[in-house]
């Protein structure tokens, strides 16, 4: 496949990690979008939570039925143990990482994850994708049997994708927080800020300004540029003489 072929089926993939429109979770979206790159590949997704050390995951993998639900458990639980680049990414890399530059496969073959997650589907090759946020630290895994492992124009591709995946993740909590928010936000009056000349777009970034969103999250919740958040913010102060976003909620109008 040609570099141009491999690019654009990239684009592709991308555009189908950031579709949301069928309502797929951010986890259905990325082994969609993963098996768009490397049809012969598996993925997984593995994220914990940072205080609480909760773990989110989800295996684009078939395994047998019989005992699933304790096989992945257990799998969540020894990979902390077991995988070789779970402490560099809990040390805060965000590098990509290719098993095979991490232990040799006769090594890792002694693991417990090897057992369970890897020799069932016959998995020896994996590429991790970390992924990091201030609350949770994990990755999105790339993995395959086979003699041949992922080579340097594979990795040159995944890690373009891989910050693809970042912002997807970035993006899909903050919508997720947006939801639990639009109840109050859909309730809220308009009518004084129209009155002090502001839009109807206007008025909605406002509203979320008072939520103590930035720009780029508004930007995400309401499906438009970073830059015209940033001109309705400077004309939303202008509007209401203020030079300071929080000078801008304390001058929010009244009836």
């Amino acid at each position: 496949m040609t570099m141009e072929a491999r690019l654009r089926k990239l684009l592709e993939a991308v555009e189908m990690m950031h579709q949301r429109e069928d309502g797929s979770p951010f986890q259905t979206r990325v082994f969609r979008a993963c098996q768009h790159l490397f049809p012969e590949s598996c993925s997984s997704l593995e994220l914990w939570d940072r205080q609480t050390g909760t773990l989110t995951a989800a295996y684009g993998v078939d395994y047998e039925p019989a005992g699933l639900e304790e096989r992945l458990k257990r799998i969540g639980e020894v990979v902390q143990r077991d995988h070789p680049g779970f402490p560099i990414i809990a040390a805060g890399s965000n590098e990509l990482m290719r098993l095979s530059e991490l232990t040799t496969l006769r090594e890792f073959q002694k693991t417990e994850l090897y057992d369970i997650g890897f020799k069932p589907l016959d998995i020896r090759h994996q590429v991790v994708t970390p992924v990091q946020s201030a609350t949770q630290l994990g990755g999105v895994t790339f993995n395959r049997g086979g003699s041949r492992d992922f080579a340097e124009e594979d990795l040159e591709i995944i890690r373009l994708f891989s910050r693809q995946v970042v912002i997807a993740h970035q993006n899909d909590r903050v919508l997720s927080r947006t939801l639990e928010q639009q109840p109050q936000i859909s309730s809220l009056d308009h009518t004084p800020l129209r009155r002090a000349g502001l839009t109807r777009r206007e008025s909605e970034v406002f509203a979320w300004m008072m939520e103590g969103k930035r720009d780029r999250e508004i930007a995400t919740i309401l499906g438009i540029s970073y830059r015209t958040v940033t001109n309705h913010v400077h004309a939303i102060l202008r509007k209401l003489g203020v030079e300071t976003r929080t000078a801008a909620t304390r001058a929010m109008p009244k009836d």
